[in-house]
């Protein structure tokens, strides 16, 4: 009976579970996920007719957000309202899904590939993404190797969204599960919870490894910005490929080619010299019996005088409480960046990789200048302008951790106007007055008696009633001056509440 028992206990408990969330199952991509109840609304490109009157009241249109699934290869879309983020999972059959088709079967230089073009800018800036990490972590089961970034997304100048990814390539897809935040800066709990998601994906099928491009994997890639019209594209591809390096100006329309066949070892050197100022594609692609053509593409500005400068890293529109701006410059250059805000900052440095962390923690919006200078070549100057806002909740937190726990006599002496404070006491009289309301507290109460009163100032009406036990935690602000009953002048610690809750 007790056997009996227990297992209808964990039979309740897993149907429990299953009622905390609704499995979604993809078809293309041979693989399911879960999403908690607590995401208002769920879109799938099955579901957007059913969902059309919500989406009027986002303002979004029912033909435009169609053709978005489509063209960005959106397979869900989960909006939590109450914590201002969005769930997307993608799947995208593009380039590198056919390139590398599934990443835990290609050895550790694909890997490392497909890694560093987060972090280095080369795989995703032309689409305006800024990645500050990405690190491989395996999950158990059929989902193995995912890809963990943290990035901004900035278009046309202005920051769409940050967030964190999960990012693989499994059955010839791009896979992404992506956690967005609009309005702030992503925060760890967003990752929790994009992580929680992430635990419950995994695929139904694996499939075999078809035809794949041969493997090329680029050391040395062009320069985005140069001074010199001749560079050189290194790295290692299939023995004895060949490789083929197209060199087209956006202004002309003029091209170059160049060939090369790989040694024995697979390694490549390819020579290319510019045929004049101006900003060019250039795609490299390496072809070999038995394979696909790998391709790469790049961009190059070309201009004599110009000093280059690559800035990998750079201010979101929202700040955290600290933000970094690194890159790199041609040897010997001089970087520095001046900061203006609620917190300034001036720092110099000369190398040819720079980086700078600033404390960012104030509130209020922040001006960047990074000015990069070298003899000869022409000056190279980056504004950023970026603002560091906090929610009422992360301020209520920031508050709570900040306020220091007082007593009347520190009160009435050793505390600073502007100081934030928290104290317990209890409620004597609730007055209103002109757009607030005020609070007679006592810090002290022994029997019917109340003693050490404090007056706090309310800007919304209390929820709570005389002799009412109290947390106040907000910041003093010098002396309340009232009339005894005698007509002389006393005054109390005033004390603006910014969180008023019960003790």
């Amino acid at each position: 009976m007790r056997k009996f028992l227990f297992c209808l206990a964990c039979l309740m408990l897993l149907m429990t579970a299953s009622a905390l969330a609704d499995t979604y199952t993809f078809n293309e991509i041979y693989a399911s996920v879960d999403i908690p109840n607590d995401y208002e609304v769920v879109l799938t490109p099955y579901n957007l007719s059913s969902n059309a009157s919500w989406m009027e009241t986002q303002g979004m249109d029912y033909d435009a957000t169609l053709n978005e699934f489509e063209a960005e290869g959106i397979l869900l879309k989960a909006y939590d309202a109450e914590n201002n983020r969005i769930f997307v999972l993608t799947a995208l059959n593009d380039l590198d899904g056919q390139t590398y088709f599934d990443l835990n079967n290609q050895d550790e230089s694909m890997r490392k590939e497909f890694r560093t073009n987060h972090t280095n800018g080369i795989g995703y800036s032309t689409l305006g993404y800024a990645y500050s990490s990405a690190k491989w972590a395996n999950y158990k089961g059929t989902t193995l190797r995912f890809l963990q970034t943290k990035y901004t997304l900035r278009q046309e100048g202005e920051q769409v969204c940050s967030g964190y990814q999960r990012r693989t390539i499994r059955n010839g897809y791009t896979i992404t599960l992506d956690m967005q935040v609009r309005g702030r800066a992503a925060k760890d709990t967003d990752n929790t919870a994009l992580e929680k998601i992430m635990k419950t994906f995994a695929f139904s099928q694996i499939l075999p490894m078809p035809e794949v491009p041969v493997k090329l994997t680029v050391s040395s890639t062009p320069p985005t910005e140069t001074n010199d019209d001749t560079f050189t594209i290194k790295g290692t591809t299939g023995k004895n490929a060949k490789v083929n390096v197209t060199v087209i100006s956006l202004g002309s329309g003029g091209s170059k080619n160049y060939n090369v066949i790989a040694s024995g070892s697979g390694v490549f050197s390819v020579k290319v010299t510019l045929p004049g100022q101006g900003v060019y594609s250039v795609t490299l692609t390496s072809e070999t019996e038995g394979a696909k053509v790998a391709q790469r593409l790049y961009s190059v500005t070309y201009r004599k005088g110009m000093l280059p400068v690559d800035v990998t890293l750079s201010p979101g529109e929202d700040l955290g409480d600290s933000t970094t701006i690194s890159g790199s410059t041609v040897r010997g250059a001089s970087i520095q960046l001046s900061v203006s805000g609620p917190i300034t900052y001036n720092k110099k440095t000369t190398n040819s990789n720079f980086k700078f962390t600033v404390d960012t923690s104030a509130a209020g919006t922040y001006q960047f200048v990074l000015a990069v200078t070298k003899k000869g070549l022409e000056d190279r100057v980056f504004t950023y302008t970026a603002s560091r806002t906090y929610s009422e909740v992360e301020m209520n937190s920031k508050l709570r951790s900040s306020a220091k726990k007082v007593t009347y006599a520190q009160l009435t002496k050793n505390v600073a106007e502007g100081k934030a404070v928290s104290f317990s006491s209890y409620i004597t009289a609730i007055n209103p007055s002109i757009n607030e309301w005020v609070l007679t507290v006592a810090t002290t109460k022994s029997g019917n008696t109340y003693k050490n009163s404090v007056y706090v100032i309310c800007k919304e009406e209390p929820s709570f009633s005389e002799n009412d036990k109290i947390k106040v935690i907000g910041t003093y602000s010098g002396k309340y001056s009232v009339l005894d009953a005698d007509g002389n002048i006393k005054t109390y610690p005033r004390v603006d509440a910014i969180i008023v809750e019960a003790d």
